[in-house]
């Protein structure tokens, strides 16, 4: 369980108080005069009547702190002294530079906070269906695509047909399907599965064209992912009009 965090009015820690000290008298933090400063401390804690000493105990332990390094201060110097040459305020100003170096952090780091809470994202395109990146690749990877449609290579005699198959029906059976799914198909589902190698010819020779007349798109998310077809604004009716 963490220890409560005391506070002495708009103060939170010894430290805190004295850099206000330091601060409000224009003091060098680093040549601090002890005598003053201890003094303002004291006095500052004496006029907390409502002060919970039990609770505030840190203040107190700064306090005798304060008095110590004052009565070192105000000691006349020995021999001994003048050849240690020891400041008795060294270890407080390393305190209170720390404690100033930690609070500026602090603030830099509730401003970024609250710059941060003004920030807010849009949800991706495709957040109710599928989250894709939308980009544009070269015809090879259809050509890849239209492979994958045939299936594995297998030693069998091929089987011409003599059925022929439209490529403009097919553009129109494409955009007509594009325009039932808004969210995008797979780019195989654009082709009549019905075993005939022409009919997946000429889808593909549809796909190529609606692409080259930008009546669609195509994007994949990454490589080796799922192609998928959109329909672009106007498709349906381009296409009508130029068939």
């Amino acid at each position: 369980m963490a220890e409560p965090v005391v506070r002495v009015l708009d103060f939170e820690g010894p430290l805190d108080l004295l850099i206000h000290l330091i601060e409000k008298n224009k003091m060098d933090i680093y040549d601090i005069p002890i005598v003053s400063i201890t003094d303002q401390y004291i006095g500052y804690l004496h006029s907390l009547s409502e002060l919970d000493l039990e609770q505030a105990s840190q203040f107190l332990v700064m306090a005798s702190l304060l008095l110590q390094i004052k009565s070192r201060m105000l000691l006349p110097k020995t021999d001994m002294d003048e050849e240690e040459e020891v400041d008795p305020r060294e270890m407080l100003v390393q305190m209170l530079v720390e404690y100033r170096r930690i609070k500026e952090a602090a603030k830099q780091l509730e401003l970024m906070k609250r710059n941060a809470a003004r920030q807010h994202t849009r949800r991706p395109f495709f957040a109710d269906s599928k989250l894709r990146n939308l980009h544009f690749y070269p015809v090879s990877d259809l050509l890849l695509a239209l492979a994958g449609l045939s299936g594995p290579l297998q030693r069998e005699i091929a089987i011409v047909e003599r059925r022929e198959y439209d490529v403009g029906t097919k553009m129109e059976e494409i955009v007509k399907l594009l325009g039932k799914y808004p969210e995008g198909i797979e780019f195989e589902k654009a082709f009549v599965k019905t075993g005939s190698a022409s009919e997946k010819v000429a889808s593909f020779l549809a796909v190529l064209e609606l692409l080259k007349l930008k009546m669609i798109r195509i994007s994949q998310s990454r490589a080796f992912a799922p192609i998928y077809l959109f329909l672009c604004a106007g498709g349906e009716t381009d296409v009508a009009a130029g068939i």
